[in-house]
């Protein structure tokens, strides 16, 4: 079969089994529909059958089912991608991948009851988990009791490396942590001028009292020295916002060169009408994606989200992209995103890890993991997708703080809403289109 059907059928079987998993419907459509994407599983499994005996198991956890569904499902896409990849092209080691589900389905019991049956009925080889930190912590201790390597494509919370889990030692993490995002916000504001010929000297920062809003603050002041801005302002508020006026106002009296936000996506919403109501138009608002990258505040807000910039994991015109997000695309009917590109590329790195290895031992793979160093692209494979250009796990020190088996070379980027649409502006040389500097709100 070729790749381009493989593809076809393996992306859209996951995404539909993994909506159907959320619904309760007994419909005969819903039938129907469960049936036909059975059969797209089945025809898919066999044809990478005939080609393979045995192989080598790939263990993933994530929401199937349940409010986290949808996040899932995209995860899915990006794996089941580059599993379609590796196996048309001979697989690994003469074996092809296989994928084998488990559903957290947002809770961390049933993370841990789904990371066991994977490793001991399932007898997994390697895991990929979980989008939520909470569940992922879990996932990690079983598979380090039972010596199988993980690595988390997206959960981000700095403790997952700290020293409290030094001792995880077959645990590793692609993506960056929580006060990267942060630390590249700063950069960003930092290397702005060199393009706008304007110096970011102050910020304030906006942001929702819950946990994810004093992350924010925590980091600005951890790195505000280092960039050389001034942190002038700090104005909070209580989740799902009625009113934001007091907050708006208080932010027009500071007067910022930058405004950085973390919000979800109705406060992000209210937060920018509020603005073009009292008529303030921030010189740049960056935001910490969260719900400023929500696919539905562009529909929210129109052209006043023109301007907005956001921390993006990935996006389809970064210049090292554009081929993938093509070929992503025409397979799966969506354009691939940060979590979909960073589960994509744990796929490739095991496969490097398990050449490196010889075979599928668990010691021999986490020894390769901590040599591993991909420098540009994958061998036998593409470029690395993400905005960067190297992986390497490795310990080290962030800010003074110990963190284990973390890339560090992992980074953002931040796209910036340009007539209507997102372009990547930063960093430069993965950047797609200028930064729009002051950028008022239309």
């Amino acid at each position: 079969m070729k790749l381009k059907k493989i593809l076809a059928l393996v992306c859209t079987a996951t995404l539909a089994l993994s909506m159907l998993a959320g619904c309760s419907s007994s419909s005969d459509s819903s039938s129907t529909t469960a049936s036909t994407t059975t059969s797209q599983v089945t025809e898919a499994a066999e044809s990478v059958a005939e080609t393979s005996g045995e192989t080598i198991k790939l263990g993933t956890i994530y929401s199937m089912s349940g409010g986290n569904a949808a996040i899932g499902a995209n995860i899915l896409l990006g794996i089941d991608f580059a599993v379609a990849e590796i196996n048309a092209a001979g697989g690994v080691n003469g074996k092809m991948i296989e994928v084998v589900r488990g559903d957290h389905a947002g809770d961390a019991a049933t993370g841990k009851s789904e990371a066991e049956r994977l490793v001991t009925q399932e007898n997994v080889d390697i895991m990929m988990g979980c989008h939520m930190s909470t569940v992922t912590i879990v996932v990690a201790q079983v598979c380090q009791q039972y010596g199988v390597p993980m690595i988390t494509a997206i959960s981000t919370l700095d403790s997952l490396s700290s020293e409290d889990n030094a001792s995880l030692d077959y645990f590793f993490r692609l993506c960056p942590l929580n006060s990267v995002y942060v630390e590249n916000m700063m950069m960003f504001l930092a290397d702005s001028e060199a393009q706008t010929g304007e110096k970011i000297e102050t910020v304030a920062i906006f942001t929702d009292k819950a946990a994810i809003g004093q992350e924010l603050i925590r980091c600005v002041e951890l790195y505000q020295e280092e960039y050389g801005i001034e942190l002038v302002a700090t104005v909070d508020y209580t989740s799902n916002a009625t009113d934001l006026s007091a907050q708006v106002l208080a932010l027009k009296q500071a007067d910022p060169d930058a405004i950085l936000c973390d919000s979800y996506i109705g406060d992000a919403t209210l937060f920018v009408q509020t603005l073009k109501e009292q008529n303030y138009s921030p010189n740049m608002i960056v935001a910490k994606a969260n719900g400023f990258a929500d696919p539905s505040l562009l529909t929210n807000l129109g052209d006043l989200a023109n301007g907005i910039c956001s921390v993006v994991e990935f996006s389809p015109d970064l210049t090292n992209a554009v081929e993938i997000n093509a070929d992503f695309s025409a397979a799966t009917g969506v354009d691939m995103n940060g979590h979909s590109a960073e589960a994509y590329t744990v796929v490739w790195c095991f496969k490097a890890a398990l050449e490196a290895a010889g075979s599928e031992d668990g010691e021999a793979v986490k020894a390769a993991l901590e040599e591993l160093v991909v420098d540009g692209s994958f061998d036998g494979g593409r470029d690395i997708v993400l905005p960067y250009s190297m992986i390497d796990f490795q310990d080290y020190d962030l800010s003074g703080d110990a963190h284990y088996r973390d890339n560090v070379y992992a980074s953002v980027a931040i796209a910036q809403v340009q007539d209507g649409a997102w372009s990547t502006v930063w960093p430069y040389d993965f950047a797609s289109n200028d930064i729009t500097y002051p950028a008022p709100l239309a």
